[in-house]
């Protein structure tokens, strides 16, 4: 990873872009190397490019701004992701997108602009503008499925659940870009010998191909895609990451249908989607006060 897409296209530097804490200078230091080494703070894994969850069939008009997560239009049908450093970014991209506040870096804000945000944010709550905040997978399907929430923070496991039980559901590619974010897998340091090595053997297993297929399934992007590649059938691959027409039906992890044919991903091709980030997630150097604030507007 070198913090570019393929075409050499920089990704977005607001959060916490994966490149910048990607390598060491050496196993024992205590901080990330400024650009690319032969040792690495994690082995990637998956990555992806979130926005709204949209129901289409009841909004009955286009998504195409993050500032209709405020729309009053919306007032009780909209939830919010119980997830601190997560809520707070869909909210910065809906408050930036509709002008009423204005970031250094949405990833990772001031004092101030974490009051600023919370304070908005507990006026909407206290107006029943939001019907719930989810906090896990489960709960962010409930309210959507069943037609009460209409706008959402969402993922993509659960766009494809919604989806594969017949119901109309949109992951729109916005204006402002998605907000983005990686995760990868790290070795203890203590963890030495056999151990060791079944460590780096579940790592190498990890990117071999299996499990990223299963994932590209789930909407997520492998951070090996030649790997995933290989367990993926021409349509499926073509589908996920080439933003191609389905040839046929596309089926989730378990082999239910979650686009029929001649659909397309939303959003598009890979380089389209990860290289329309608005803002990575990240955890905020004022973390601990944005935790605060955050338990605060949830209790307003």
């Amino acid at each position: 990873m070198k913090g570019t897409l393929p075409d050499g296209k920089p990704l977005s530097s607001q959060g916490t872009m994966p490149f910048t804490v990607q390598y060491l200078e050496n196993l024992e230091s205590k901080s990330f190397a400024s650009g690319p080494t032969d040792t690495i703070a994690m082995a990637p894994h998956m990555m992806n490019a979130d926005t709204l969850g949209v129901r289409p069939d009841l909004i009955n008009r286009p998504i195409k701004k993050w500032s209709e997560l405020l729309n009053s239009e919306l007032a009780g049908r909209v939830a919010l992701v119980n997830i601190p450093d997560i809520g707070i970014i869909d909210a910065a991209l809906a408050f930036e997108s509709a002008g009423r506040i204005k970031y250094r870096n949405k990833g990772d804000m001031t004092r101030e602009e974490i009051d600023r945000t919370i304070e908005n944010l507990i006026k909407l709550k206290q107006s029943g503008h939001f019907h719930s905040f989810w906090s896990t997978f489960e709960a962010s399907i409930d309210s959507f499925a069943s037609g009460e929430v209409v706008l959402q923070s969402m993922w993509s496991p659960a766009i494809i659940e919604v989806s594969t039980r017949g119901i109309p559901v949109d992951y729109p590619s916005l204006e402002e870009g998605y907000r983005g974010w990686a995760a990868g897998l790290g070795i203890m340091g203590h963890v030495t010998g056999f151990k060791l090595e079944a460590a780096y053997e579940y790592l190498n297993w990890y990117n071999s191909g299996w499990v990223g297929a299963f994932i590209a399934k789930q909407g997520y992007y492998s951070s090996v895609p030649e790997t995933a590649k290989k367990f993926l059938t021409d349509d499926e691959w073509g589908y996920w990451y080439e933003g191609k027409p389905a040839a046929g039906p596309i089926t989730d992890p378990h082999g239910k249908v979650a686009g029929k044919s001649g659909t397309t991903r939303v959003g598009g091709t890979f380089s389209n989607r990860m290289g329309n980030i608005a803002c990575w997630n990240t955890v905020m150097s004022e973390n601990d006060y944005l935790v605060k604030r955050w338990k605060e507007f949830i209790a307003a």
